[in-house]
């Protein structure tokens, strides 16, 4: 699935910005910059004050069920978890082309500044984009999928730049890669998946507001709070006092 160069570097080579100075959170996934917009200063306690921010139960228990797809597709657990089963034959088929080499799950994809493939955890990665079910369906045709867990209505806008994010990535990791469906799979309900389609030139022209977005986070070096009802209510410093301008009810 690895691609070592992209015949679109022409278009991107102006958004490097190779010679910014990064602040001190040099990397950024999609999480973690929506936390930032949110509130910089809770980013800047978890990754630079490196303060832990406990994992609540929904997102335990989303952890738990990622596991479940990822073993199930791989062979690993043979019954199909309850779980999974709003999309029990969508995870069948991925089972079967898993088989035949068709399908990767949870990849871990880093890249540098000016979007070119690099490892994880390397001196260059700038970005992190973790994908649960890449499915490749011909050269220049593939499927990027990732699982839900909770609910739908209310998070439409997040879920669609996440979406309009794992295109650009895919499209810039595969050179020969021309179009790309991207799904939301909302694991707890029966009303199908999210799907949205991208040719390279649209992911093209959505990549420099990503780009710019990620560069404001990795660049900032004044966290400043943006205390409200809506930022602080689930947001672990403002409740365990270690942010003195959070807002509890």
């Amino acid at each position: 699935f690895f691609a070592e160069s992209r015949p679109d570097q022409n278009k991107i080579d102006d958004m490097a910005n190779i010679d910014l100075e990064l602040g001190p959170i040099k990397a950024w996934s999609f999480s973690t910059l929506t936390k930032f917009e949110e509130c910089p200063f809770r980013v800047y306690l978890n990754k630079v004050e490196r303060l832990p921010e406990p994992s609540g139960a929904a997102a335990e228990r989303g952890t738990a069920i990622h596991t479940l797809a990822e073993d199930y597709v791989q062979g690993v657990i043979g019954e199909l978890p309850d779980e999974l089963k709003h999309y029990k034959a969508s995870f069948e088929e991925l089972r079967t082309l898993y088989a035949d080499a068709k399908v990767e799950v949870e990849g871990d994809w880093g890249f540098t500044q000016a979007w070119e493939p690099t490892g994880w955890v390397a001196p260059d990665t700038w970005a992190r984009i973790k994908l649960d079910v890449y499915v490749s369906e011909s050269e220049t045709s593939a499927r990027a999928i990732d699982h839900k867990t909770g609910k739908k209505w209310g998070n439409e806008l997040k879920h669609g730049s996440q979406l309009m994010t794992y295109a650009v990535a895919c499209f810039m990791r595969d050179p020969k890669l021309e179009y790309l469906e991207t799904e939301l799979w909302y694991l707890d309900h029966k009303h199908g998946p999210t799907i949205q389609s991208y040719t390279r030139e649209q992911a093209t022209m959505f990549q420099p507001g990503i780009h710019e977005r990620a560069i404001k986070m990795t660049t900032c070096k004044e966290f400043d709070p943006k205390p409200s009802k809506h930022n602080c209510r689930w947001c672990h410093y403002a409740k365990s006092g270690a942010c003195e301008w959070g807002v509890i009810d």
